[in-house]
């Protein structure tokens, strides 16, 4: 053998061969991953949206400005006279809701006041109103009192229930009642069902 040779098979003994021999094996695993095939995937929701809770009296938000609900008014009562009068409690918002309504008075006659919540219609004579349906509520008209308890739920955009009130002049309310007034306010509070 030449001494070129031997050189070489010195040099690039046993040990050489097997870690050139690794180099190639894991040069080889490297451009095989770098050929691999790979993929993603996306996904987006459909719209994710809120609903509303509003609540309408006679057609009128009633929010921030009360509804002006003058068919509930009478002048020149006496002790025992009534009077009623309806008022439509509509949902126009987009989910169901149910509601609870309060009743509070002010003025010098609202102690003697009392007013019953009722469903249905009204009805009036000179001196005395009614109401048709079912008593839900009544209370004297002093301190706020829930008057209406839970109600519903009313459908949405759409869903109605007509309220009949009836407000009555205590039979023994005293002399010191005459030419005095009273007014009294009706909070409607609803929230979704």
């Amino acid at each position: 053998m030449s001494t070129a040779r031997r050189l070489i098979r010195a040099v690039v003994g046993p040990r050489t061969r097997a870690l050139l021999t690794l180099g190639t094996v894991f040069g080889l695993g490297a451009v095989a991953t770098l050929a691999a095939w790979s993929d993603t995937a996306t996904a987006t929701s459909g719209i994710l949206s809120t609903g509303t809770v509003d609540l309408a009296l006679a057609g009128n938000q009633g929010n921030p400005a009360p509804y002006a609900f003058v068919g509930l008014s009478k002048t020149g009562m006496l002790p025992g006279h009534s009077v009623a009068a309806t008022l439509p409690v509509q949902n126009v918002g987009s989910l169901p809701l149910q509601y609870t309504m309060t009743a509070a008075g002010a003025g010098t006659v609202a102690q003697y006041l009392t007013v019953a919540v009722f469903t249905g219609a009204a009805s009036n004579t000179a001196t005395t109103g009614s109401c048709s349906g079912g008593q839900l509520g009544s209370t004297v008209l002093g301190a706020t009192t829930t008057v209406v308890p839970t109600r519903g739920p009313l459908a949405a955009t759409g869903g109605n229930e007509t309220l009949c009130f009836l407000v009555t002049l205590s039979a023994a309310a005293p002399a010191s009642a005459q030419n005095q007034s009273a007014t009294a306010t009706f909070t409607f509070a609803a929230t979704a069902s």
